[in-house]
């Protein structure tokens, strides 16, 4: 993948975590690249490009990941919606092979550029994917997932993903924002065999701080 972001505003940050830090290059008006590039689809649904923004859901992921490490040596994981690739390239740090995904080309050139930066690129390969039409033919026993239940029709295609791509005895990850709508998408999960637990996580950005909230799912006959 040929990596390309001079067509973008850019700035940089350093995500310091336990183990060591991450650094990122980001878009530097998100705001206004959201109002540019959004869109509707053919049945009118309104598509507004949320990967140009770091969310405080992938540090909060990132940071639980890095708690992981023993697990995640020579693991391989699949993330979903993968934004700028915090989450995956720190799955990489701790020595997990990372297939980072996002419907978007343009994150997956950001994730790419960010995992060179960090010098973790021979751990991470990248698909365009999206997850109503996941392209694998393997199970993983971990799958990463960092604020992608937002909208209730990504639902069915996520859980359906689980369902098929998630190893027997694996383990998905979720983090989100304590949306109100996030209980009716663990409701769904309970619906269809699987069981989570959740802990919270504060994450300060930009001089806020806000509570994320990070799912473990399993199958329920793990």
């Amino acid at each position: 993948m040929k990596i390309q972001l001079k067509d973008y505003p850019l700035t940089s940050t350093i995500i310091k975590l336990k183990t060591g830090r991450v650094q990122l290059t980001l878009i530097k008006e998100p705001d206004w690249f959201l109002e540019q590039l959004s869109r509707e689809d053919s049945e009118g649904k309104l598509y507004l490009p949320y990967w140009t923004y770091l969310w405080e859901s992938s540090i909060a992921l990132a940071r639980h990941v890095e708690k992981l490490r023993t697990h995640l040596k020579d693991a391989h994981v699949l993330e979903i919606g993968c934004g700028f690739g915090l989450t995956g390239i720190v799955a990489c740090q701790m020595g997990a092979q990372v297939i980072f995904t996002d419907a978007e080309h343009e994150a997956l050139h950001f994730a790419e550029s960010n995992a060179e930066q960090n010098s973790v690129e021979q751990n991470a390969h990248f698909v365009q994917m999206d997850w109503n039409t996941p392209c694998f033919n393997c199970k993983f026993p971990y799958i990463l997932a960092a604020d992608v239940i937002y909208e209730e029709h990504h639902w069915t295609p996520i859980v359906t993903l689980l369902q098929n791509y998630l190893s027997p005895n694996g383990i998905a990850l979720f983090s989100e924002p304590n949306r109100k709508n996030a209980v009716g998408f663990f409701k769904v999960i309970r619906d269809n065999g699987f069981r989570y637990q959740k802990s919270t996580s504060a994450v300060t950005l930009d001089g806020k701080t806000s509570q994320v909230s990070i799912y473990t799912v399993q199958r329920e006959n793990n």
